[in-house]
């Protein structure tokens, strides 16, 4: 037996049953813990992201105020203090006087009331006239109350192409009317010297913090060349921007990140608010969370490791007693049927145990009995098979009943035996054999005794009986079996298809009994006896009738042929000497027909007599067998037949039985249906090749339309078909038919069957 795979054991199934729901239950409870407590942890670290943000945005915001209004605060409050002066003034005065105004490095412009600028610092004649009204920042100064300004987004002026970003201070006169503005400005430069990076620098923020305007342009960044550069299409920007909170878990490439923005300069218009933004990796994020991760994979692995070695310790109680079991198993399909195992377990698998040693037990009883069947079965097939072989060695039914009676006594373990043959019912049984019995006592029994009642006819049975010497109603015969030596009879019918076609009567000299299974081999036996009794007379029956038919077949030939022949010979004979005296001409003419007359009717007879014994035209050769042919045809049809025949053929059996069967069938067809005048018949032989020829100038016919019952010529094409020749068969209304039969010795496989058949050939 195979050894089982270790999956598919039946510990390995409890432990899969039993641990597997488990392991599923232990990683569930743990994944939806870790998960739920990264989920509070990633909330509260994006809150203490957001905490921290506000704080570098306080810290961001108060550093860019202080280096804005350090320089700003006193303009505002000791020197452009005097509305009443003109704008022009107020300007120059703020760039004579202001302090520490090198702090604006990316410029200072001075526009008017229209937006027009009329000053610049340092000086860039360029740009004098520049209209930059058309600006929100503008419009808002010069539509607002007098204070501060708004901060500006990046934007090239002049010759800083790199970028810049401008604090607007409004300016206006004693009646507080809007008579211009001033353009503060920071360089925006990958430049480490910037005033402005300096001082967001000096901050330190963090590697991943840095500002953005309205636009999304970088104004400042930890790395100087990032400064300037246009975020707006990045990905994770939008999505910052596009998501309800102001943070959010961004993965880039294989890392997750957290990204999270504030407002650090708030402008009147959102578009023009610069923000600060955080990014940080989830991972760094996340890692308080590493140990109480450990912890709970270590769980996990108790709460496998726990079940596992439990459930192994009591699926070894378990299948203890079933590998037991299992081993019994096999020794019993070895044929052990004694074999017997001893469970102690107290539950089910104890009840198992006894119930396979009961059926063990039984086994071995069923198999003990289940021999003796076989060998008494095949005693009986063996006893039936060698009835029936001599039952059927012979089709003669006294030789089939006394072989099988013989048989039968021997093989049963009889002393005596008689067989009766019931030919016509009601007539008195037919003694055909006995074995240890005189034939008179057999026939006294038969005729004197009525076993199964009385009356006449006597009723025979149908099945096979037994009798003891006290079952004979007969007084006298009671008191003469003992004088035969018989204790016990038993009657064994012939039968077949519901006829019976005789019995046997078997005989015993001490008492006793015949088993159920022995009376059924006996009836059995009486079957197949009674089917080899009918073959027998199928047999003679189909004798008698292929005579009866035979004889039929000889009488019409000879009417349809030979009869008419000699009658009309007969005629002419009558009449020859009369004619002769009138006109000895004509009487030669007369006897001339005579003679064709008496020889197509010898031709007649000697083809009939070649049909009669197959050996005979097996023997003759093909020039002889024509040439009878056309003689029968001749006189029969009274045809002319001009028959040529070339050449020597030495042929195969085969061979020449299909030629003269197409040649017998063409001349019969030319003599049933075509009314032909004349008739030509040719015959070439050559070494390996023959051909034959024959045409009529009879009516023809249409070869398409012949009639399926007519066989004759598809029989023709058989037989052509059959040694590998070809037949053409060329026919039309009025103008006669041709049969051409073509037969070379080449065969398909390339051997030669003409130097086959005739070795004496090779080599010339």
């Amino acid at each position: 037996m195979a050894k089982t795979p270790v999956w598919r054991r039946l510990a390995a199934k409890i432990i899969a049953w039993s641990f597997v729901p488990t392991v599923i239950i232990l990683s569930a409870v743990a994944w939806f813990t870790f998960y739920s407590y990264q989920k509070v942890i990633g909330d509260l670290a994006v809150k203490e992201d957001l905490a921290v943000l506000d704080t570098k945005i306080v810290q961001a915001a108060d550093g860019i105020n202080n280096l804005i209004n350090g320089s700003l605060r006193p303009i505002i409050l000791s020197i452009d203090t005097k509305p009443e002066l003109s704008r022009e003034v107020r300007a120059q005065n703020i760039l004579d006087r202001a302090p520490n105004l090198d702090v604006f490095d990316g410029g200072i412009y001075f526009v008017d009331q229209h937006g027009i600028i009329f000053k610049t610092q340092p000086e860039q004649p360029e740009l004098i006239g520049q209209d930059w009204s058309d600006t929100f920042q503008f419009r808002y100064v010069r539509d607002n109350p007098p204070g501060a300004g708004p901060l500006t987004n990046i934007q090239a002026i002049g010759t800083n192409k790199a970028g810049i970003v401008c604090v607007i201070w409004p300016m206006h006169n004693t009646l507080s009317e809007f008579i211009g503005a001033g353009y503060y400005c920071l360089a925006i430069r990958p430049n480490e010297q910037d005033i402005l990076f300096t001082t967001v620098n000096s901050l330190s923020l963090g590697q991943n913090v840095f500002i953005l305007d309205g636009n999304q342009r970088v104004i400042f960044s930890p790395d100087p060349a990032k400064l300037g550069r246009d975020l707006s299409k990045e990905a994770y920007i939008q999505q910052l921007f596009q998501s309800e909170g102001k943070s959010i878990r961004f993965q880039n490439g294989m890392e997750d990140r957290v990204i999270s923005y504030g407002t650090l300069v708030r402008g009147k218009n959102p578009s023009t608010s610069w923000i600060l933004v955080s990014e940080r990796s989830w991972s760094e994020i996340m890692q308080p969370t590493v140990p109480y991760r450990r912890l709970l994979f270590g769980l996990l692995a108790l709460g496998v490791i726990v079940p596992v070695l439990v459930t192994a310790y009591g699926v070894g109680h378990i299948t203890e007693p079933i590998q037991k079991l299992i081993r019994a198993t096999e020794r019993v399909t070895a044929g052990q049927f004694k074999h017997r195992i001893e469970v102690e377990t107290g539950d089910e698998i104890e009840t198992l145990a006894d119930q396979f040693n009961l059926m063990s037990a039984k086994l071995d009883d069923s198999y003990s009995l289940l021999e003796k069947k076989v060998a008494d079965r095949t005693r009986e097939l063996a006893i039936l098979n060698s009835i029936i072989s001599v039952a059927s060695r012979s089709l003669d039914i006294h030789e089939i009943l006394e072989d099988a009676l013989n048989k039968t006594v021997e093989q049963m373990d009889f002393e005596t035996g008689v067989a009766f043959q019931l030919d016509s019912y009601p007539t008195t049984p037919l003694l055909m054999a006995q074995r240890g019995f005189d034939p008179t006592n057999a026939i006294d029994l038969v005729n004197s005794y009525a076993i199964t009642g009385q009356g006449i006819p006597a009723v025979y049975p149908k099945e096979v009986t037994t009798f003891g010497v006290e079952n004979f109603q007969d007084e006298k015969l009671r008191g003469q079996l003992p004088q035969f030596g018989f204790q016990l009879l038993v009657y064994v019918p012939l039968s077949t298809k519901g006829r019976e076609l005789g019995f046997f009567i078997l005989g015993k000299h001490e008492d006793g009994q015949i088993s159920s299974e022995e009376l059924s081999l006996l009836g059995s036996i009486g079957k197949q006896i009674g089917v080899a009794m009918e073959n027998a007379h199928l047999y003679e029956q189909a004798e008698q009738a292929a005579v009866a038919a035979e004889r039929h077949r000889l009488a019409r030939e000879l009417h349809d042929a030979v009869t008419q022949t000699l009658f009309s010979a007969n005629l002419i004979a009558d009449v020859i000497p009369r004619i002769w005296k009138r006109d000895p001409e004509e009487g030669i003419q007369n006897l001339e027909e005579l003679r064709q007359l008496t020889r197509g009717a010898l031709a007649e007879m000697r083809t009939m007599l070649l049909e009669m014994r197959p050996e005979s035209l097996e023997r003759a050769d093909i020039k002889s067998l024509l040439t009878q042919l056309v003689d029968a045809f001749v006189g029969r049809v009274r045809v002319p037949v001009f028959l040529d025949i070339q050449g020597n053929c030495d042929l195969t059996h085969e061979v020449k039985i299909v030629f003269y069967r197409v040649a017998q069938e063409a001349l019969n067809n030319i003599a049933k249906h075509s009314g032909a005048r004349q008739v030509e018949l040719r015959l070439e032989c050559h070494p390996g090749q023959m051909k034959l020829f024959i045409y009529d100038d009879g009516l023809g016919f249409e070869p398409d339309s012949i009639p399926p019952d007519h066989m004759g010529i598809a029989i023709m094409r058989e037989r052509a078909t059959s040694i590998g020749a070809g037949l053409k068969i060329e026919s039309q209304p009025g103008q006669g038919t041709t049969v051409d039969l073509d037969w070379s010795s080449v065969r398909k496989d390339g051997t030669d069957e003409y130097l086959s058949a005739n070795p004496r050939n090779v080599g010339g």
